[in-house]
């Protein structure tokens, strides 16, 4: 990323579009995992084609950069786990709208999500590796970040229509949309932790800590997802590990071996859920079969334990179930047929305390597309 573009400016949006947003949000297809453990991985080389990213004093481009390391720790990936899939949003230098990458992950079920980048500023001795997941920016310099990244928006075709919920050039924008708390935020807090431990002693960059922004990439994610700044172009020393062949092969091991400590942790939380520690006939699981299905729920927590899903465990809400999805315990709550329903119920959910719900679907106790349920239910 960097600070020293031309200003693009559109007009300001208000931040009661965020009703707005969250509908667009739920109406998009979502899949999920429904298998145990990390099966699927989505690695995102930011920027690409048109848009060269950040630019060194060298002229050396983030878009380069970050493809390289990108491949490096997808070859690691699969030679270490071969049962593993590795995604890449793009294997060359071509331009992927930010809404189409995450997409791609959401589509084909991914476990996790990693988008790969590398930061520039106009002060040379700004330097380090840094992690972000998403969240409200807590200072400045944190929003003018996200506003880089996400300006890359303003490169789409179409982008007032596919976008027409966010103006990235807007800060009220950002309020709103960190409001729609990650509901993977836990998970994607402690991948972000486990890649950003030990940069300094690994790497020899200065560990600038994990943080929370906006990123547009992030938010349309329904999967753990973390957003890497390997270092700066516009630092010396940084630009030589980022730019050198050595220095791309370090990286993208410290990446592997920070996916490899996220994996080792929740294969074993799998393993629990595998043995006598879960049973699923004392629990109302969807994946036990459904009359005339499908319906319509709404989704309202995860968690990695088991909770009782009595209603004093959900802030009074009856009616409340659970299923499992990879290595989480989800939570639904009501059940209906038609979407006027479905949104009473959501408007319930989140003044009961539960904010970022959103609707989904399931047919014969699996979840499946909200779209494909509303058109079966609709013939």
């Amino acid at each position: 990323m960097t600070f020293n573009y031309t200003k693009i400016t559109l007009h300001n949006l208000r931040l009661h579009f965020f009703l707005t947003v969250s509908v667009l949000f739920f109406l998009e297809p979502i899949f999920t995992q429904t298998g145990l453990g990390i099966n699927t991985i989505v690695i995102d080389p930011g920027h690409g084609g048109k848009d060269p990213g950040a630019i060194s004093p060298n002229k050396n481009y983030e878009k380069t950069v970050v493809l390289k390391v990108s491949l490096l720790l997808g070859d690691m990936i699969k030679e270490k786990y071969p049962d593993v899939k590795v995604v890449y949003t793009r294997k060359d230098d071509r331009f992927i709208g930010l809404a189409k990458r995450a997409k791609i992950a959401n589509e084909i079920g991914a476990d996790l999500f990693i988008s790969v980048h590398a930061n520039a500023v106009d002060n040379p001795s700004a330097n380090g590796f840094e992690t972000w997941v998403l969240g409200l920016h807590k200072s400045k310099a944190a929003l003018e970040v996200a506003k880089f990244e996400n300006s890359a928006i303003l490169m789409e075709e179409n982008n007032q229509q596919t976008y027409s919920e966010f103006n990235p050039n807007d800060p009220d924008a950002y309020i709103a949309l960190s409001m729609r708390q990650n509901a993977f935020l836990d998970q994607s807090l402690i991948l972000a932790n486990s890649i950003q431990k030990d940069c300094s002693t690994k790497l020899g960059l200065r560990n600038r800590g994990v943080k929370q922004a906006g990123f547009m990439v992030l938010y349309r994610a329904t999967m753990p997802a973390v957003l890497l700044e390997l270092g700066f172009l516009s630092n010396s020393k940084d630009e030589k590990l980022l730019i050198t062949e050595s220095g791309q092969l370090k990286l993208a091991k410290h990446v592997f071996e920070g996916f490899k400590r996220y994996k080792e942790k929740y294969d074993s939380v799998d393993q629990s859920l595998k043995s006598n520690d879960f049973n699923p006939e004392s629990q109302n699981i969807s994946d036990k079969k459904e009359d005339d299905g499908p319906f319509i729920k709404v989704q309202i927590a995860t968690s990695s334990s088991k909770i009782s899903t009595v209603p004093e465990n959900f802030n009074g809400l009856k009616g409340v179930e659970v299923y499992i999805s990879g290595k989480f315990y989800k939570y639904t709550y009501g059940k209906c047929k038609d979407m006027e329903t479905a949104k009473k119920m959501l408007s319930k959910a989140k003044s009961s305390g539960y904010p970022s719900a959103f609707i989904t679907a399931f047919d014969d106790g699996k979840k499946i597309n909200l779209n494909e349920a509303i058109n079966k239910l609709n013939k």
